[in-house]
């Protein structure tokens, strides 16, 4: 069957940043390495964590917090979860009980507050809880997301929850999503969310995106029947949440994978359909634990939580798909962010539950960490007597981190001083008349850029030999040649199509961008139809 991932119409890039993360719009390149980069942690210490005296213990994992960057105030908003301890509701062990969502804000991304509202008191005092209540039950495992077209200026934030209650009839869980004008004061939906034919049920884990195309919501997801396959029951089974690996059979696939689901509304969604899961190139214990999902340019780009089930740690993966249904893994699955071992904050498990945020040339990543291992709420002293010390109860901590990234350096193209690397593009089809790149040069390097037709013509002035060389690090520099930024038209019947060969000495390549022209819907004069 023909795979249909990749065809011509990605070719169509009007002014969208291109990267590298992918081989779709490379036709070839000479002497030319592709680096991989992560970002790097901002401090030794987590941004938030537990300081409050009504707070036990906050939960920085999937999907239980997001970090959002508010675009009419400015303010770097955030939501945990806290959950109060209390022994014996699944094992020994003190576990999650009374979970609760709580609110921070930050005005520079690295200082945060917790301001303190009228929604929940404790003993006497305002708190910075916004969803959750002893009157209300638990609010668990909490995603936020800004609605950029709301339908009414109270539905601009929204999130989409596990509801805990108790009764004298016994202990329910439901899905329940609410809104909210500005991210502190929360109000039910009257209707409870569907998930095609789950209906109300559904995992806890779901972590959501706007798509801007499609004007839809978008969750990566656990099904709540994950778990469900047959397995054979004379093998023996111990408690777990790794599920059970039997390779080559999917009716028994029974490990964490993300499945997806589509609302216009944020009420009715579309039947789940599996998106990413570990395969045969994965270790035997590895899944998938949670996605967030967001865009660059022309892609969708994911960071997946690999739970490995034996180490009972997580590490951050990197997906690319370019339709946001497909995905497929980048730098040969190595870690995009990896706990960093005994004696850090974040020792055992890390996450990266929302989008990076852009800050000047940064992106930032908030994640959250702990220096507890996965199962540490399953696990207590007197059954597990060689139980780490920081898995002990009353010794788990959680936090957010922060870890920035340079503007779209996700992957570079290098060639070093010893051998000049070209690249050169598929012919790309644009309306732009200005080139923007995002590249550094070691001393000494530089990077000239050479514009053709989809024949292999120069086009106008654009040649190598014309080009004012770029010899410096920037994050967006508009290329020239002979100090003219214009890319003219080609031929008549190429009007549109742009073809990129640039020539790197010693230098980094991460992305490039047409510009200068305000774009439409048109892609050319004639179309492409007759070409």
């Amino acid at each position: 069957m023909r795979d249909l991932t990749f065809d011509s119409t990605n070719l169509y890039i009007r002014d969208r940043v291109q990267t590298f993360v992918d081989n779709v719009i490379i036709e070839s390149v000479q002497d030319i390495s592709r680096r991989w980069h992560s970002p790097q942690r901002h401090g030794d210490e987590p941004l938030i964590k537990q300081d409050k005296p009504w707070e036990h213990l906050i939960y920085f994992t999937y999907p239980n917090y997001t970090v959002l960057r508010d675009p009419r105030d400015g303010l770097f908003k955030a939501w945990y979860e806290d959950m109060e301890q209390i022994p014996g509701r699944f094992t020994k062990s003190h576990v999650h009980h009374r979970a609760r969502q709580h609110y921070a804000e930050s005005e520079d991304g690295i200082t945060w507050t917790k301001p303190e509202l009228d929604n929940v008191t404790v003993d006497g005092r305002r708190t910075n809880i916004v969803l959750g209540s002893d009157e209300y039950g638990e609010a668990h495992s909490g995603n936020y997301i800004i609605d950029p077209y709301p339908p009414t200026p109270d539905e601009r934030f929204r999130v989409l929850f596990s509801h805990w209650w108790e009764d004298d009839a016994g202990s329910y869980t439901r899905i329940e999503c609410a809104h909210s004008p500005d991210g502190k004061h929360w109000t039910l939906y009257d209707e409870y969310p569907r998930f095609g034919l789950s209906g109300p049920q559904l995992n806890d884990v779901s972590v959501l995106f706007y798509d801007d195309d499609s004007r839809e919501f978008v969750q990566n997801t656990r099904h709540f029947l994950q778990w469900a396959g047959d397995i054979n029951p004379r093998t023996p089974h111990s408690p777990s949440f790794m599920g059970t690996m039997q390779p080559h059979n999917s009716l028994v696939y029974n490990q964490r994978r993300v499945w997806q689901s589509r609302s216009h509304d944020f009420i009715h969604w579309s039947e789940l359909v599996p998106v990413a899961a570990t395969d045969e190139q994965d270790n035997l214990d590895e899944s998938y634990y949670g996605m967030k999902q967001f865009r660059l340019g022309s892609i969708n780009l994911a960071t997946v939580g690999v739970f490995r089930g034996v180490d009972n740690e997580m590490e951050v993966q990197l997906l690319v798909s370019r339709d946001g249904i497909r995905w497929t893994n980048t730098n040969k699955r190595r870690p995009f962010l990896a706990p960093r071992g005994e004696g850090s904050w974040d020792a055992h498990m890390v996450s990266l539950t929302s989008a990076p945020i852009e800050v000047g040339d940064e992106l930032y990543f908030y994640h959250g960490g702990t220096s507890a291992h996965h199962d540490w709420w399953l696990c207590d002293s007197e059954t597990f007597p060689e139980l780490p010390e920081n898995d002990k109860p009353g010794n788990v901590k959680f936090g957010l981190g922060l870890a920035k990234l340079r503007k779209d350096g996700y992957a570079g193209l290098y060639a070093n001083k010893m051998r000049l690397g070209t690249i050169v593009t598929r012919a790309l089809i644009s309306l732009g008349t200005e080139l923007t790149i995002n590249a550094g040069c070691a001393p000494g390097g530089s990077i000239k850029v050479e514009i053709a037709d989809r024949m292999d013509e120069v086009v106008g002035n654009c040649s190598r030999e014309n080009c004012d060389a770029f010899a410096s690090d920037a994050v967006a520099h508009k290329i020239t040649w002979k100090g003219d930024p214009t890319i003219p038209a080609g031929r008549e019947s190429d009007v549109y199509w742009r073809k990129i060969r640039f020539f790197l000495d010693d230098a980094e390549l991460y992305s490039f961008q047409f510009t200068g022209k305000e774009m439409d819907d048109r892609v050319s004069k004639q179309g492409t139809a007759e070409n």
